[in-house]
């Protein structure tokens, strides 16, 4: 892969962030350091990253492509209230097992990478909802 400053400003905005970006979200940063920077280099730029194996895409069920800097297989946590995406801390052990379950039981199929994604309700939207249910006191 050639190295050209704009996929390097992309890798480095989401290396940084430590979250998962839309292309339009990536774009939207991007343009406060390259301001000339298009749309459609953002995707090229994904593109390549991802085929270097810098970059890891997820496609969720509903909602637009996400991308985030490589980093150790892990599952996805979808708020089903607010939206928020978010990953779990689980042990290399968790997705080695996963993947060596689905290998024993695939009849030859080689499983080289696994997404998991968990919906639920985030500990802020529960907390919110935990609140408007506790009974008011009166006055």
């Amino acid at each position: 892969m050639r190295v050209t400053p704009q996929r390097a400003h992309v890798w480095r905005l989401l290396a940084e962030s430590g979250a998962h970006l839309s292309a339009e979200e990536i774009w939207e940063k991007a343009r406060d350091v390259l301001p000339g920077m298009e749309l459609s280099t953002v995707y090229r730029s994904l593109e390549a990253l991802r085929e270097a194996d810098l970059v890891v895409e997820s496609r969720l069920p509903e909602g637009p492509a996400l991308f985030e800097a490589r980093a150790s297989s892990h599952p996805h946590l979808v708020c089903e209230r607010c939206g928020k995406v978010s990953h779990s801390e689980a042990s290399p052990e968790v997705t080695s097992g996963l993947l060596a379950a689905l290998a024993a039981g695939s009849e030859g199929f080689e499983v080289r990478e696994v997404h998991v994604v968990a919906r639920g309700t985030c500990a802020e939207c529960a907390g919110r909802e935990g609140a408007e249910r506790a009974p008011r006191a009166r006055a």
